[in-house]
């Protein structure tokens, strides 16, 4: 019976690909989250960089008026409509940007590949606590009416707590740097991480498509130039049952058989005797075929009776066993039929076929003989009209492929050949 394959190969090399394609995938995600949150973290920077630069343009503005403050009504209201507004709109822009930076910091991508560093979040509330305490205070300098606000109270109360702004941004600034070279460390080792364990992985995908795949059909070339170099019968190595082993076993079949053919053919012409013949044919056939019992038989045209040439078999049978099977297969009408119709024969399993071959006598002699399951008959018919029979026996059920059957069908002339000029040496 035939050895069922599994396409083993083809479902290790598609999950393989898919094996790629996903860490493949995972490594583009991994790399597109970094870059968003790099881009994100330096976002973040530039925007407390800028708000470090407009915290510096609200203390040289409040400086610049603490030094040249008007001392009498006409330039302050010159400044009233021109510094005062100006001066809001900086305090303005730097709490805008206050809000912008809490927004942006609160958005950052979640970090998944490492833990969350709280301290940016804490140096934004601190600074937004100080600053909204820093407003109250200036806006209480300058005074309830806001009409006429104390223009030179709230510019000197810029110039006394500017520092602390300086120093809030400065730290925030610091803070996001830590952050972000913290991140990058750890981006890093998971980076090298990543390209040890892809490394890793390659090698043994390397070492298994070496091992299970290129050295197996190197194996098989190596195998294929023996044989073109005469080497019939080399044999593979079969293991699992996946494609290649399946190419391994038909390889081995192949050699198998080019040997069995080749040198049956060429002791089949040699000079000799019939039984010499039947000798050669059962050591060689044994290698491809399953063999427990050959019989040779030859047909006298004349009286259309079978006369058994020769025997062989593993197991012994005594002189007057051989001569009692020669004498009831004389006129054994099932095998004249097959002789007649030219036909390769085979029983997959004797026994079931009892019932409809009680005629049959070579057949229920072998049935006697017990442990003989499976029968081919091969039908002989020479150049010059020798006619005869081969039968194999194997004592396993459907031990003959069909695969079997055609090349005895086709080697039966030149077997038959061989046996023509045996017997008339």
């Amino acid at each position: 019976m035939k050895k069922s394959v599994i396409n083993w190969l083809q479902i290790k090399v598609f999950a393989g690909l898919g094996v790629l394609i996903i860490g493949a995938a995972v490594i583009i995600i991994y790399i597109n989250l970094l870059a968003e949150e790099n881009h994100a973290s330096q976002q973040l920077l530039s925007q407390v960089k800028q708000l470090e630069t407009q915290g510096q343009a609200i203390k040289r503005r409040g400086a610049t008026y603490a030094s040249n403050a008007p001392r009498d009504y006409a330039p302050y209201f010159r400044d009233l409509v021109i510094f005062y507004p100006d001066f809001m709109n900086d305090l303005d822009a730097f709490e805008s940007q206050i809000q912008q930076i809490e927004k942006t910091a609160s958005a950052l991508p979640i970090k998944t590949f490492h833990s969350v560093d709280n301290s940016l979040m804490n140096s934004i509330t601190t600074l937004k606590d100080n600053w909204l305490s820093f407003r109250r205070g200036l806006m209480k300098k300058l005074g309830d009416n806001l009409k006429e606000p104390r223009l030179e109270w709230g510019a000197d109360y810029v110039q006394e707590n500017q520092q602390l702004i300086n120093q809030i941004t400065g730290y925030l600034i610091k803070t996001i740097d830590d952050s972000i070279e913290k991140q990058l460390h750890a981006n890093k080792e998971l980076t090298n991480r990543a390209f040890i364990g892809a490394g890793i992985s390659l090698l043994l995908g390397i070492i298994w498509f070496y091992v299970s795949v290129i050295r197996r059909i190197t194996q098989t070339i190596k195998g294929c130039q023996r044989v073109a170099q005469g080497d019939f019968g080399y044999q593979l190595k079969v293991r699992g049952n996946d494609e290649l082993a399946a190419l391994s076993d038909a390889f081995n079949t192949l050699s198998a058989r080019t040997r069995f053919v080749v040198t049956m053919l060429s002791k089949m012409h040699r000079h000799g005797s019939a039984e010499n013949k039947v000798d050669s044919l059962y050591k060689e056939a044994t290698g491809y075929l399953p063999i427990e019992w050959l019989g040779l038989w030859h047909l006298n045209e004349a009286d259309e009776n079978l006369s058994m040439m020769s025997m062989r078999s593993e197991r012994t049978a005594s002189h007057t066993a051989l001569e009692s099977l020669s004498t009831m297969t004389t006129k054994d009408l099932h095998l004249l039929d097959i002789i007649k119709s030219q036909q390769t024969i085979k029983y997959d399993n004797l026994q079931d076929q009892a019932a409809k071959l009680t005629q049959a006598r070579l057949m229920n002699a072998i049935l006697k003989m017990g442990l003989l399951k499976s029968v081919l008959i091969v039908p002989l018919k020479s150049d010059d009209n020798w006619q005869g029979l081969l039968v194999f026996v194997a004592g396993d059920e459907y031990a003959y492929s069909d695969e079997q059957v055609e090349l005895m069908t086709n080697l039966a002339p030149f077997i038959a050949n061989g046996f023509s000029q045996a017997e008339k040496i």
